[in-house]
């Protein structure tokens, strides 16, 4: 193979490998062994999947990490699919928060900063809340 290839075949090989797996889903190394492309390019497949492939392009499609079997999945689990959204939501929120602290908010007018820390205050509250989400029941 190649070092460079393009997004959406990476993607669909990706894919691929996943709807063969099916609910039993697939590891990294998994994934790696059936598609025959690099770790890196694994991972970029799998970045890429949902943006890349026409038919899951603005769908609802399935796709998920499971984190208490290290797997990637396409196969709809009501569970694991709200602990991935809660997840890419305190990802999203933690990066975002993070954006603001170091670049948006130092270079801010002063009018607009005030406004800018609580929006901060905000994703960080989220990250915080996603995070006792994720913890295991008492």
């Amino acid at each position: 193979m190649t070092a460079h290839q393009r997004p959406e075949v990476l993607a669909q090989a990706v894919f691929d490998a996943l709807q063969r797996a099916g609910m039993r889903g697939m590891s990294l190394a998994e994934l790696i062994g059936e598609t025959g492309y690099t770790k890196s390019q694994v991972r970029r497949g799998i970045a890429l999947l949902r943006e890349s492939l026409p038919g899951l392009k603005g769908t609802d499609a399935v796709y998920t990490w499971d984190p208490s079997d290290r797997v990637y999945r396409t196969f709809y689990l009501p569970e694991v699919a709200e602990v991935y959204e809660i997840l890419r939501m305190r990802s999203e929120a933690t990066r975002s928060a993070r954006v603001l602290t170091g670049t948006i908010i130092p270079h801010a007018r002063k009018s607009r900063s005030k406004q800018l820390r609580m929006l901060k205050r905000h994703y960080e509250f989220v990250v915080e809340e996603a995070t006792e989400l994720l913890e295991p029941a008492e």
